[in-house]
């Protein structure tokens, strides 16, 4: 007595690529972000101000000067009335925050100067050393006293750095009943006179003499 059995269809594995390389199924691309909607969301967690108009170019350069820490500063003013100190070049071109920041901070003042602090008073000078994070750090050795009668050129920062410091003025006296009383109190520590700047023909003169003693003033 025969049997009959069930039996299990083989698929042919060749020509199963092929089949399923004929089937017409669409690729499935998945959705890509908005590149400026991306940008829009990155401009203002920066804490850059922009309108839902804005143009991809502008809103890329407006996120790299962020980035570099670029400002510009808009001035327009004539090639022929441009200060030194402006934040506009003689070719008129606009300066960064960072570069009229250094402009303004090394621009030189002539000063005479005479240290009060009687802690001081047989020290020539000392070194100075102020900075922030636009214009790095600006050193410069500063005298004090007669040497500076005539003028001591030093940068702008560190002229307003002298016109702020103060010493701790420390005195004592008796009181009505004898005791000694201590007084303290801060004071300015220099006497800042400003001298007019020089003229052409002084400017050569100390380039001349500046030259011949190496000095730097």
């Amino acid at each position: 007595m025969t049997t009959d059995t069930e039996q299990t269809p083989v698929l042919e594995e060749d020509g199963i690529q092929e089949r399923i390389a004929a089937l017409d199924v669409p690729e499935v691309t998945p959705p890509q972000p908005d590149e400026r909607a991306m940008l829009i969301q990155r401009a203002r967690m920066m804490g850059i101000t922009v309108s839902n108009n804005i143009g991809i170019d502008t809103l890329k350069q407006r996120i790299q000067d962020k980035m570099d820490g670029v400002e510009k500063v808009e001035v327009k003013v004539a090639a022929s009335l441009v200060d030194p100190s402006a934040p506009v070049t003689k070719k008129g071109r606009v300066l960064s925050l960072r570069q009229h920041l250094m402009q303004e901070a090394m621009k030189l003042i002539r000063i005479h100067i005479v240290n009060l602090d009687p802690k001081k008073k047989d020290l020539q000078g000392e070194i100075i050393s102020v900075g922030n994070e636009y214009v790095g750090s600006i050193k410069k050795f500063v005298s004090y006293g007669e040497v500076t009668e005539n003028g001591f050129h030093v940068p702008n920062a560190i002229y307003k750095a002298l016109k702020r410091r103060k010493y701790l003025n420390i005195r004592t006296r008796k009181g009505k009943d004898g005791h000694l009383v201590i007084e303290q109190n801060w004071v300015q520590e220099f006497a800042i006179t400003v001298l007019p700047p020089l003229t052409a023909e002084e400017l050569k003169q100390l380039g001349t003499a500046q030259l011949a003693s190496g000095s730097l003033n």
